[in-house]
């Protein structure tokens, strides 16, 4: 009698939970399309397999960067030795001292240390003035930048990003809408703007080399761009890859250190994912999921971690099919396991008593 009593609340409780689970499935699963699409939904980025073609394929800078960001010691180291082979360095970095215009990071590098020495400055208005002469065409955006590079010789931390604005432009990676700009302060006479715009630049250049910063000036069309491209590439990690990926949308997420860490990692997919919806793509922020975690006073973050991991789980692994089995097949188990309704028997009708014969 005592088993009795208590196998029935014992499997009143393992059927509600059962159809607890089942309930909560399917609700998490349409919870989670409705509000979704979410970072954690997509897979990881291949970043070192990625950064193995790269190399083998020569593309040099993009096997740095993305070795770097996905930490691979084996592909990265490769890629710098390659990256610093001495002779051919050498020999690539006289021709950028001579013409101004590098084919790589060593090339463009010791281009802009001749215009920092106003060497190049002076060889690139030579030979402006040299195809004026001719009746060629000339660049008079080139030629204002050479003459700022000698005008604010004495203010180092404006001649780098100068020599990087020279740079992006000879290597056509200066916008249109930049250069237009550039053109018009130099036109006016404004050293003082000019001399914000090539701050800027230098920032953009410290942060991320001279071959790097280059490619990433082709993403400021102005120069409130431009000084959001140089907050962004201080901030944030594997900032040119982010750029490559995603374009001008990456530099919404520098306010957001951990929605672009996130992002970074789930790759192409993922940054634009972060650019498009913010901080709603992260589980961890769902309101849901902090709502629960602090139902639970005592350990409010290990519950939200929990229910974290099982969302990402569920929404990664289970599509529509087998959300519908588990659920399915909980809710049987529930039914199975049920305690039974006791049958209640009709109470014994006493025997009719035998009729008395008459004597």
């Amino acid at each position: 009698m005592m088993a009795t009593m208590l196998g029935r609340p014992l499997r009143h409780l393992l059927a509600g939970i059962l159809l607890a689970s089942a309930v909560a499935t399917l609700g998490g699963k349409v919870w989670l399309e409705l509000s979704g699409p979410y970072l954690e939904a997509l897979a990881p980025y291949p970043f070192c397999a990625e950064a193995a073609v790269a190399l083998a394929e020569e593309r040099l800078l993009d096997a740095l960067e993305l070795a770097e960001a996905g930490d691979c010691p084996a592909v990265l180291a490769e890629a710098q030795a390659r990256w610093h082979a001495p002779l051919a360095t050498l020999e690539r970095c006289a021709t950028g001292v001579w013409t101004g215009v590098g084919e790589d990071a060593a090339g463009i590098a010791c281009a802009v240390a001749s215009d920092l020495l106003i060497f190049g400055d002076v060889r690139d208005l030579s030979r402006q003035g040299i195809a004026w002469g001719r009746g060629e065409t000339t660049d008079p955006l080139l030629i204002g930048l050479s003459t700022a590079g000698i005008v604010l010789t004495f203010a180092p931390h404006v001649g780098v990003g100068n020599a990087l604005l020279k740079t992006a432009r000879r290597a056509g990676s200066l916008t249109r809408g930049l250069a237009d700009r550039l053109l018009t302060l130099l036109r006016r006479g404004a050293w003082g703007a000019v001399a914000d715009l090539s701050t800027d630049a230098a920032r953009v250049s410290t942060r991320l080399g001279v071959a790097r910063g280059t490619r990433a000036l082709a993403y400021a069309d102005d120069a409130t761009e431009l000084a959001s491209l140089a907050r962004f590439v201080e901030r944030a990690p594997a900032p040119l890859l982010a750029l490559r990926w995603s374009g001008k949308q990456a530099l919404r997420l520098a306010d957001d250190d951990a929605l672009y860490r996130a992002a970074l990692t789930r790759g192409p997919e993922g940054l634009r994912l972060a650019a498009e919806r913010g901080g709603r793509v992260l589980l961890t922020r769902q309101p849901l999921l902090i709502a629960v975690g602090k139902a639970v006073v005592k350990h409010p973050d290990e519950l939200a971690a929990l229910l974290t991991r099982w969302a990402t789980w569920l929404l990664r692994w289970l599509t529509w099919p087998w959300t519908l089995l588990a659920s399915g097949t909980l809710a049987l188990l529930a039914w199975v396991v049920r305690p039974r309704p006791r049958v209640r028997r009709p109470p014994r009708r006493a025997a009719p008593a035998s009729p008395k014969t008459p004597d």
